[in-house]
């Protein structure tokens, strides 16, 4: 598994991974709390380990490498 997620993209999945995570929380419905705990989940767990699916699917590379 190659990494293809860079720096900002990490910071940015996290940022959305733990605002999901508090919105599970706060959210009434439980339809509502599904949704944000898989977003928290697929967020968190894409940036932790630096590779996501969808962006090798589509062949995005997010990470700063050198060419050559």
């Amino acid at each position: 598994m190659k990494k293809n997620v860079g720096g900002l993209d990490r910071f940015y999945r996290f940022g959305i991974g733990f605002l999901s995570l508090a919105l599970v929380f706060v959210s009434a419905s439980p339809i509502l709390k599904i949704v944000f705990a898989l977003v928290a989940l697929i967020g968190i767990g894409t940036a932790s380990i630096g590779y996501c699916p969808i962006n090798a699917k589509f062949r995005i590379d997010t990470t700063k490498r050198k060419a050559g």
